[in-house]
């Protein structure tokens, strides 16, 4: 069997070096639009050999797309076009329902799985790729009546040969979900960041010696790059702005605590707060 992987980042890497790891699959081919990302690909021995795109659909049995949203959504109805009849296609998307709309029709949706590993970090680029990156983690998969038993048989081998736990929802539920756990934490930490830059753009110094662990651990997520999440949040736009309305209310609440000096609420708020653990 043939794994051929479109995109060789942090999650299309680590997948491959873990099914690798599992001596699941006999040749790894691989294209990335990142010449370098390429290169490093095979010298990391993430996969076997680039080829052309062509030549990756036919040789492959299974296919993975593991590049922005938007990209997905582009390539995957051409693939289907050319698949064989027994070629399974999943997708590593963070978001779900405009993927799988853009092929509801096709005449075979079914050999395509819809799915979510979420194991994401704020470095990408196969050099951060690790055979362990999705130990323990969730897989989401989406729509999978709409998929072959075969297909899904496959999908979840391999997410169980990286010891992942699914999780079977809509593609609606998961863009709606996911809005809140891992967008909006993005949106928050790009916002925080350009907060903090414009307000000691001209301190770096004094910024630099005060910072802390709290500023740190809340704009990790401000190291990731744009052409992975602005594809994202166009995509889960609406679902974003709730999520995002949402919060906004929340820190107005904060405010007026403090503005009125209600801190006995502000201590409530914190211990309601605290039960996210």
């Amino acid at each position: 069997m043939n794994i051929g992987i479109i995109g060789l980042g942090l999650i299309g890497g680590s997948i491959s070096l873990g099914l690798r790891k599992s001596n699941f699959g006999d040749k790894f081919l691989g294209i990335d639009s990142n010449k370098e990302n390429a290169i490093h690909a095979v010298k990391l021995g993430i996969v076997d050999k680039i080829i052309s795109f062509q030549d990756l659909i036919i040789q492959s049995s299974v296919i993975i797309l593991s590049i922005p949203v938007d990209g997905i959504e582009k390539i995957l109805p051409i693939i289907l076009n050319k698949i064989n009849n027994d070629t399974v296609i999943l997708d590593t998307g963070s978001t779900k329902y405009e993927i799988c709309n853009s092929v509801y029709s096709h005449p075979k949706r079914s050999r395509f799985v819809a799915t979510h590993p979420i194991a994401g970090v704020e470095n990408s680029g196969p050099e951060y790729a690790h055979s362990d990156l999705f130990h323990k983690k969730n897989c989401i998969l989406c729509d999978s009546e709409l998929s072959d038993p075969d297909a899904i048989f496959i999908v979840e081998k391999i997410y169980s040969i990286m010891d992942m736990r699914m999780i079977y929802i809509t593609s609606k539920e998961h863009d709606l979900y996911i809005s809140y756990v891992s967008h909006l934490p993005h949106v928050v930490s790009f916002s925080l960041a350009s907060t903090v830059l414009e307000k000691f753009k001209n301190e770096k110094k004094f910024f630099n010696n005060m910072r802390g662990s709290g500023l740190d651990s809340t704009t990790r997520l401000a190291k990731s790059k744009s052409e992975t999440w602005l594809p994202i949040f166009i995509s889960n736009k609406n679902n974003l702005i709730q999520a995002m309305d949402v919060y906004i209310d929340h820190l107005k609440i904060f405010r007026k605590y403090l503005r009125k000096k209600k801190f006995h609420q502000i201590d409530r708020y914190i211990k309601k707060a605290n039960d996210i653990k």
